[in-house]
């Protein structure tokens, strides 16, 4: 479905970047100066005020009622790849997979996400907004430098420092802050 998409975006001109996201809630394109609340790594944008707060009541329930939705609702706040901090306007290349839109550093790494999808994609049920090496609260997930998910836990890293130190001796830092994914409202788009 994803190289149909691709192929098709190809033979009309398009990209995905062309493609607007659509608010989780209504599926209408989002407005350029819609509120913003990131959940799980991602950034949701609305067509109106009022779908942000239903969407933070329940994101849960809102993504759920969106997974056979073919336009992309979400967008990844992080390269799928290599788990690092990316924005659309710094990109290399994105893809949309099961509701969500995708950046990433490289082509390499668009490449590696479209060989298996599925698999970068894959988001666990818990996570940590405290760096696992700092003890640093991360405050929203835009903030993290990148994340490392390690036994069924997503853990944000406060730095680029930080990772490598996690990375080498994980149970040294593991299990700290783990919860539920929550919504975060930010400012308006």
């Amino acid at each position: 479905m994803l190289v149909t998409s691709i192929a098709l975006a190809i033979g009309f001109g398009l990209t995905v970047e062309d493609k607007p996201l659509v608010c989780p809630m209504m599926g209408s394109p989002v407005s350029k100066d819609s509120p913003i609340v990131e959940y799980a790594g991602k950034s949701y944008g609305f067509c109106c005020g009022g779908c942000d707060v239903s969407f933070s009541s329940d994101p849960k329930a809102a993504i759920k009622k969106n997974e056979k939705n073919t336009s992309a609702y979400g967008a990844s706040l992080f390269d799928p790849v290599s788990r690092n901090r990316v924005t659309a306007e710094k990109s290399k290349g994105s893809a949309d997979f099961m509701g969500s839109r995708y950046y990433f550093e490289s082509a390499e790494n668009l490449a590696t996400f479209n060989k298996d999808s599925k698999k970068y994609a894959a988001v666990p049920k818990k996570e940590s907004l405290t760096c696992p090496v700092m003890g640093e609260k991360v405050a929203t997930y835009s903030k993290a430098s990148s994340y490392v998910d390690y036994k069924d836990v997503r853990y944000y890293i406060c730095c680029a420092g930080c990772e490598p130190a996690f990375i080498k001796d994980p149970e040294k830092y593991a299990g700290k802050a783990i919860a539920d994914p929550k919504a975060i409202a930010q400012k308006k788009g």
